[in-house]
């Protein structure tokens, strides 16, 4: 009678074990775990029953006087040992890292499942082979490129390095600093700026390019505000009077942008939107496959042509930045600057994506 009682309550430490969330989440027992641990207990019971007592070696066993019976053993003790050494033995093994699942195959590390692609030496050299030959062929454009894996934040850094009148381009830093002094209650998307919202002026200011918008936002912002942000960021060669930024500024800027590091959540969701939705997709956008999700910004002059875009996959994004513009300050010629931002845009693309 006091074997069945303990058989039941070994039997139910175990159902309790089961289902303890702190045993599940950190001993990651299964169900054929228990089915072989009852089955093992069930045995017992069994050898008990219909054995007899005092075993004397491995298959002898001596038969009990009839005049005088031996005192019966009590053994739950060993019920419970079983339990216990069964639950411990397998915590312990799983807390210490071992490689054994049961019969499950073991999953991939977690290091090995966070593992991100990064650009390897071959396809670096051949994505610098390409851009190199691209700049050495139209030596009548002043070319400058900047490029940054946001896997593991290597940047590559083509052609010219001096600054470049920034045209449009420069309007992603307004709004930026906007929705930074926004988190700082300094200001308000629901403002008035010169009739309309702050909200409706950041999307034309990025998604049409409008030059009203941005002359309200800088002089709201400051030239001393932005250039001052500038440099708190990163950017080094900032001139808000003369509107002059490199393409690494540029590639700087967007990529702590989309990792989150200058906005909170919800207003890097709200620009990052914005550039999605920027018009003139038919320099860089335009020779990123269908599917890849593309967040860019514009700027051109009579001059020059430039895109600065974040290209994502999904699996391995990266900034491209291309300043263009004429060695001599003649009219660009746009055949001339698509050819150049397809074949730049293609090699990042071979080297990133395919």
């Amino acid at each position: 009678m006091k074997s069945s009682i303990f058989h039941y309550i070994s039997l139910k430490v175990v159902n309790s074990l089961k289902s303890s969330p702190a045993c599940s989440n950190i001993c990651n027992f299964d169900f054929w775990t228990f089915y072989y641990l009852k089955l093992g207990l069930r045995y017992l019971r069994y050898l008990k029953t219909n054995m007899p007592n005092e075993p004397t070696g491995y298959y002898h066993y001596r038969q009990p006087s009839r005049r005088q019976p031996p005192k019966k053993r009590r053994r739950w003790p060993a019920w419970l040992a079983l339990v216990v050494l069964a639950v411990g033995g397998y915590y312990a093994f799983r807390l210490s890292g071992g490689d054994i699942h049961l019969w499950r195959t073991k999953p991939a590390s977690d290091k090995a499942a966070a593992a991100k692609p990064v650009l390897s030496a071959a396809a670096a050299s051949n994505l610098s082979a390409q851009i190199n030959s691209v700049i050495n062929t139209y030596s009548d454009m002043d070319i400058g490129v900047s490029i940054e894996d946001l896997n593991n934040d290597q940047r590559y850094h083509y052609g010219i390095s001096n600054p470049f009148i920034a045209a449009s381009i420069s309007k992603v830093l307004t709004a930026t600093l906007f929705l930074h002094e926004v988190q700082l209650g300094q200001q308000t998307l629901g403002e008035n700026v010169n009739g309309y919202t702050a909200r409706y002026e950041l999307q034309q200011l990025i998604e049409i390019s409008d030059d009203n918008a941005w002359a309200n936002l800088n002089d709201l912002l400051t030239h001393n505000a932005l250039s001052s942000y500038a440099q708190q960021i990163g950017l080094q060669n900032y001139d808000p009077d003369q509107n002059t930024l490199t393409v690494d500024d540029i590639s700087l800027l967007l990529a702590k942008l989309y990792e989150g590091e200058l906005l909170n959540a919800a207003d890097t969701k709200l620009l990052i939107t914005y550039l999605h939705d920027a018009n003139y997709d038919n320099w860089i956008v335009a020779s990123v496959p269908a599917g890849v999700k593309v967040y860019h910004k514009i700027g051109f002059l009579d001059d020059r042509v430039h895109d600065a875009a974040i290209i994502d996959n999904g699996k391995h994004p990266y900034v491209l930045v291309i300043f263009t513009k004429t060695d001599d300050d003649s009219d660009y010629d746009d055949t001339e600057g698509h050819q150049i931002f397809a074949a730049i845009t293609t090699a990042t693309v071979q080297a990133f994506i395919n």
